[in-house]
């Protein structure tokens, strides 16, 4: 298992990375809805994140991610729970699953449609 810490990456890096990493950190705390475990999740990247803000909207626990109290012995239990090499079934599901929210949830048509039915309520 491999750690690396980069600044300041060009956008074909970060998807690169995404595209390529087992696990995304998301680490803010009471974060508003946030774009970054949305990308790290289209790219098929699974997602953990503090259970509170944004993530409890874009992170599905347990199915797309993990969302937990931002506790580092707890963080790291999961970690490590998910690297393990016998799971390696269940993060490919994972990371399958997480782009299907995505795509589901999130997709710029998905949002067209969700505004014209509000419009169309209104009216």
């Amino acid at each position: 298992m491999e750690v690396v810490f980069l600044k300041s990456i060009s956008n074909d890096q970060r998807l690169l990375l995404l595209e390529n990493s087992n696990l995304l950190l998301y680490t803010p705390e009471n974060e508003h809805f946030g774009i970054v475990p949305v990308e790290a999740m289209y790219m098929g990247c699974i997602v953990m994140a503090c259970n509170s803000g944004g993530p409890l909207e874009s992170v599905e626990d347990g199915v797309t991610g993990f969302l937990t109290n931002p506790d580092p012995k707890k963080w790291a239990q999961k970690i490590f729970t998910i690297l393990d090499n016998n799971n390696k079934s269940k993060r490919v599901e994972m990371k399958v699953k997480a782009k299907e929210r995505v795509k589901k949830l999130f997709t710029i048509d998905v949002f067209a449609k969700s505004l014209e039915s509000i419009v169309k309520e209104m009216k």
